[in-house]
């Protein structure tokens, strides 16, 4: 009897242990059912997505290109990468204008006859008078306002410039325990190209790229507006640059020379109505105006136009091209002239409102000007 009991106990054990794996089967099902069908739908997605982007990627691609030159050209005579040989001592009939900056004064990656100081000499030029002019390139990439300061007292000693014109950009706060020296050339840490590709996955997941690529150009074009705005909001670095300002307008006043700004907007960014560093041009503004220096603002001729039209390698090198250059020394020039701070001699006799044509009958090119 009691043998009985415990049979149908037992069976009784068993019945519910088969229930029970039943019930975690079912379970395991119905959850897998659940689950599978939307992840296989997210993956199918993805799939998806990939095939569409690579077709469409394919058609809309640009392919990597460089108008920049394969070799730079110097005068066989010059010591420097800037300009030609020019003697110190400044002749009778010369016109002697000095120009300081950074590599936007330099000219990264353009010949050196292409910089803006070189056209504002050429336009200058002009006139077949005995008064000329010589606008020598003392721009070095890397230099702050310190260094330029440090380099007006040489250049006002050594070279008697008649003008100073001081090339002003928004990173000149910069505090640097070295002088810059040679030409360095480092990846620019705000550019838009990036790709991650360090792993397998990014080499056949080319949407996934195009997604991080994204996100990681809003991030740089965020840590590049705080960049610049924190150079001008920190004490440290914005009273080295007040204080370098006013020890250039020192300077040349001692040396009874007019000393003159350009200050040139960042081609990062676009240059319309959203662009976020004109409080930053109005902070240097003020402290030009406050050390008696007059000074011309580039930004107004270049809003409105492509950033890509004006970067000397569109989206990789923010310094300007050979197209901004021009349109500096235009500007240059024109607001030179209009506040007389160039001999009359100098002053270009001939202007012309449209270059499309020639005229043959009286402007061949064999015709001899009378």
């Amino acid at each position: 009897m009691v043998m009985g009991t415990y049979k149908m106990g037992h069976g009784a054990v068993e019945s519910e242990s088969h229930d029970q794996t039943a019930r975690s089967i079912t379970g395991s099902w119905r959850f897998l059912s659940m689950v599978v069908p939307p992840l296989f739908g997210v993956l199918l997605a993805l799939i998806s997505f990939e095939v569409v982007f690579r077709l469409a990627h394919s058609y809309f691609v640009k392919p990597r290109w460089s108008d920049r030159p394969a070799k730079f050209y110097s005068a066989d005579n010059t010591t420097t990468l800037q300009d030609y040989y020019y003697p110190h001592k400044k002749l009778p009939n010369e016109f002697r204008i000095a120009v300081l900056g950074d590599s936007f004064t330099f000219g990264t990656s353009m010949q050196f006859d292409d910089t803006f100081v070189k056209k504002l000499e050429r336009m200058l030029n002009l006139n077949s008078g005995k008064r000329f002019a010589r606008v020598i390139n003392y721009g070095v990439p890397g230099y702050s306002t310190s260094h330029e300061a440090k380099l007006l007292k040489a250049v006002l000693k050594k070279d008697s410039p008649d003008l100073v014109i001081l090339q002003v950009t928004l990173n000149d706060p910069q505090i640097k325990p070295i002088t810059p020296t040679g030409l360095v050339m480092k990846k620019n840490q705000f550019a838009e190209v990036q790709h991650f590709q360090s792993g397998s996955i990014f080499n056949h997941w080319k949407s996934l790229i195009y997604v991080l690529d994204r996100i990681h150009n809003s991030q740089t074009h965020t840590a590049y507006i705080k960049y610049y705005f924190s150079l001008f909001g920190k004490k440290k670095t914005f009273t080295n640059f007040e204080s370098s300002i006013k020890r250039i307008a020192k300077r040349a006043s001692r040396h009874s020379v007019k000393v003159v700004a350009v200050v040139f907007p960042l081609f990062g960014l676009p240059l319309n109505d959203k662009y976020p560093f004109w409080p930053l041009h109005q902070k240097v503004h003020k402290v030009l105006e406050s050390a008696g220096i007059e000074y011309l603002d580039l930004f107004k001729i270049y809003k409105g136009i492509p950033i890509s039209r004006l970067q000397v390698d569109p989206g990789a090198d923010f310094h300007p091209n050979e197209i901004g250059h021009r349109m500096a020394a235009e500007a240059i020039y024109d607001w030179l002239a209009e506040g007389n701070l160039i001999p009359q001699e100098l002053k270009i006799k001939k202007w012309y409102k449209v270059r499309r044509d020639i005229k043959p009958l009286h402007n061949h090119p064999l015709q001899k000007t009378k």
